[in-house]
């Protein structure tokens, strides 16, 4: 009973003691966790300089994307009006704001839990007049016209965002879709990897995150270091984007691969990749 759990927390050091079980798959992913020890489940997680703080017992944190979350965090964005489409407790919101240096991000988010904790992060951090929280199911969105930039970070796939992200994209300018999705790779016998790829493989078989392919530029390049089924997949994307945005204004566009990030081996054969895709309008 709660003498064992004070114990524990004594011996620990730590004044509360929870139970954590399996993410629920209900859309949110609500967090299976019993408070045994305490009054609250707010907790304040330090990343990378950025001040996080959540309720375990409603809101989960992902440490498997912190090469993401580096990686955004380094990304150019000075001056720059970014969209989150699902920012959670603002895992690359934050990132964007406090080290990448966004003038303004609207963050969509239906979980109420996870936007009552990204209020108190954005306070936490200084950058609460920098944004925007946009509560409810992004896909109902009113925004059109506004971004530089836009992040759609849901897996499997953010799929059912793309109208939305094409949309708020800046029409007479456009800008880059960050798009998230998990990838199935066959398996590729050692012998026939890559060199440039081997690590990667390894990695992932290991059970580890995958290695990120280098990002000097140019299509031949990417095509050379990149998985087959990953390459396919980027190109599928891009030409879907494009033909949602020619849709959309009623004239050409085109839409350019920079850069294709593996995150980290979601399960076997699966990765969880990021898109980076310019889309821009094609002008007369």
């Amino acid at each position: 009973g709660p003498a064992l759990w004070e114990t524990v927390a004594s011996a620990l050091g730590a004044r509360r003691v929870a139970r954590r079980g399996r993410v629920m798959p209900d859309g949110m992913r609500t967090p299976s966790v019993t408070l045994l020890l305490g009054q609250h489940g707010w907790v304040e997680h330090v990343d990378n300089g950025i001040r996080y703080t959540f309720d375990v017992t409603k809101c989960m944190f992902s440490p498997g994307n912190i090469t993401e979350k580096l990686r955004v965090a380094s990304l150019p964005c000075s001056g720059e009006v970014l969209v989150d489409l699902y920012a959670g407790i603002g895992y690359f919101t934050l990132p964007f704001l406090v080290h990448a240096g966004a003038a303004f991000v609207h963050a969509c988010e239906w979980n109420s839990h996870a936007v009552e904790a990204l209020h108190r992060s954005l306070l936490l951090n200084g950058v609460r007049d920098r944004c925007h929280i946009h509560s409810g199911d992004s896909r109902q969105l009113q925004l059109r016209d506004v971004a530089d930039r836009v992040n759609l970070g849901l897996i499997p796939s953010s799929e059912e965002g793309w109208p939305v992200a094409c949309r708020v994209l800046k029409k007479d300018t456009g800008g880059v879709l960050h798009i998230h999705h998990n990838v199935e790779t066959r398996p590729v016998p050692q012998s026939a990897v890559l060199p440039a790829e081997r690590g990667s493989a390894e990695a992932a078989s290991s059970g580890g995150e995958a290695q990120r392919p280098a990002e000097d530029g140019g299509e031949e390049t990417l095509g050379a270091r990149l998985r087959p089924e990953w390459q396919r997949w980027a190109e599928a994307t891009a030409t879907r984007i494009q033909a949602l945005l020619e849709g959309l204004h009623g004239r050409p566009w085109r839409s350019s691969v920079l850069h294709v990030e593996a995150v980290k081996s979601y399960a076997p054969h699966v990765h969880h990749l990021v898109l980076d895709l310019e889309c821009r309008p094609v002008l007369p």
